[in-house]
């Protein structure tokens, strides 16, 4: 994201009209969703030339209201209202075109409904038609902070006929974005610009906001003083834009707190403000929130926090148009732990240790054995062997050997006291291959414990 732009909650204003003292007849049909009527007398007076009517069915097929919606035939209707001088068929016009993104044939038509006396929403949208996008290069921006300032005044004069935080917000928003754009000026441009000026009018708006509870001026407060590395200053106003329920507030203290500005980095505060924007619905912050969290769990070992963890990656609901983060070692890691708590429970009755045997006749490890083609395993493949607690427990054993000609891990030893503390304790045994550490099934034949391969769905020890 460039540092000049402002992210915030942008609203979109829907298609609407002036209220006016008194409505015609036919607008109270329209409005009162009597269709036929309204359709029958419409198209009567519109044969008449009749500006309010032809208006009216312009605005019927633009929204679909008693007939099939088609824009072309309501830009008809609407540029017949138009010639008989409608200023609203000449707002809804320039409408159409700026939300098609043809902004320069938007303004004049906006321009034409605001000369015949339609201020709003024709302001607002005069706003949103001059506002300019954000600047690719630190070169020549002067043009970008001049249709800033002009939208920004658009805004404003919306905002002083009818004092709306929609207005207000868009006003201020334009206003910073005109300042922060010039903040990223060099050379002789930089020069000639007046950025205290720039700042002040936008700290005006701001202020305006800020005065009137509102969380988005909070925010923009907050962003323009990350850009001047007021990181203090930021992180208090960004803490006011949260508390009022603001996402992208929540999102600029998780990328402070992630990158550690103006304090020490922590990523678990980063984690917990990014998953409530995340939360809130700012797409944005699933990306980082899901990085984190996965981070975070990789290699916990506490089970309740890594089915928490899990749960809050699903809560994010992971969106297609960004690239997919997967989970799996987590989850997989969870399965590992979750299986070995299982067994501790099961522990089988131990025979005494000094008449036991401890014998290993692990057997599908061949090429094309099942066990040997699912973990490309084969004959003559060296193991290790090593047991299992928890997660966070995992003890080498001095036994070794390597898969015989009939795909077998085999061993037969007296048993040992390191063997004999572990089976008490309901340790779970695992052949360790370079790629792959296969888990161990124990049962009990009189004084023999007789260790075989689990299924190959059984959950694999993570480490």
């Amino acid at each position: 994201m460039k540092i000049f732009t402002i992210a915030t909650l942008l609203l979109l204003l829907t298609v609407s009209f002036a209220a006016t003292a008194e409505k015609s007849t036919l607008e109270q049909l329209f409005e009162q969703q009597q269709y036929d009527a309204f359709l029958q007398q419409a198209q009567q007076q519109a044969a008449e030339n009749n500006a309010d009517a032809l208006f009216l069915l312009g605005k019927a097929y633009h929204l679909g209201r008693g007939v099939t919606q088609d824009n072309a035939t309501a830009s008809q209707y609407y540029e017949q209202a138009r010639a008989l001088g409608s200023a609203r068929a000449s707002h809804n016009l320039g409408s159409m075109a700026l939300d098609n993104d043809r902004k320069t044939q938007a303004i004049p038509l906006l321009e034409e409904a605001l000369a015949r006396g339609l201020k709003l929403p024709t302001l607002y949208n005069l706003g949103r038609a001059h506002s300019p996008a954000d600047p690719s290069s630190r070169f020549y921006l002067a043009k970008a902070i001049a249709a800033a300032q002009r939208a920004g005044s658009y805004f404003g004069q919306a905002f002083e006929l009818q004092p709306d935080n929609l207005y207000l917000d868009n006003a201020s928003r334009e206003y910073l974005r005109a300042y922060l754009i010039a903040m990223q000026s060099v050379g002789s441009e930089r020069e000639s610009l007046d950025l205290p000026q720039l700042r002040q009018q936008a700290i005006k708006w701001l202020e305006l906001g800020m005065a009137a509870d509102n969380g988005t001026a909070w925010t923009n407060y907050g962003a323009l003083l990350l850009n001047e590395n007021d990181y203090s200053g930021a992180k208090a106003a960004f803490l006011q834009g949260a508390k009022r329920q603001v996402a992208i507030a929540n999102y600029h203290l998780g990328s402070m707190e992630e990158r550690g500005l103006g304090a020490e980095t922590d990523k678990v505060q980063a984690l917990a403000y990014y998953e409530k924007a995340a939360l809130a619905g700012m797409e944005q912050a699933k990306a980082p929130a899901y990085e984190l969290l996965k981070a975070q769990l990789e290699y916990e070992d506490d089970l309740t926090k890594l089915e928490q963890g899990v749960a809050r990656f699903n809560a994010l609901k992971q969106q297609d148009q960004y690239a997919p983060i997967s989970l799996d070692s987590v989850i997989n890691r969870l399965a590992w732990g979750t299986f070995l708590a299982q067994q501790r429970q099961q522990t089988i009755s131990l025979p005494t240790a000094a008449k036991t045997q401890l014998s290993l006749q692990a057997c599908g490890l061949g090429y094309n054995q099942l066990h040997g083609s699912t973990y490309n395993i084969g004959e003559n493949s060296h193991w290790r062997m090593a047991a299992y607690l928890t997660l966070a427990d995992k003890i080498a054993l001095p036994l070794e050997g390597r898969v015989d000609e009939h795909g077998c891990a085999s061993l037969t030893i007296a048993m040992t006291d390191q063997l004999y503390r572990l089976l008490q304790q309901g340790a779970v045994f695992g052949l360790r291959f370079p790629n792959y550490t296969l888990p161990l099934a124990l049962s009990r034949q009189e004084n023999i414990l007789q260790l075989t391969l689990m299924p190959v769905e059984t959950p694999l020890p993570v480490n």
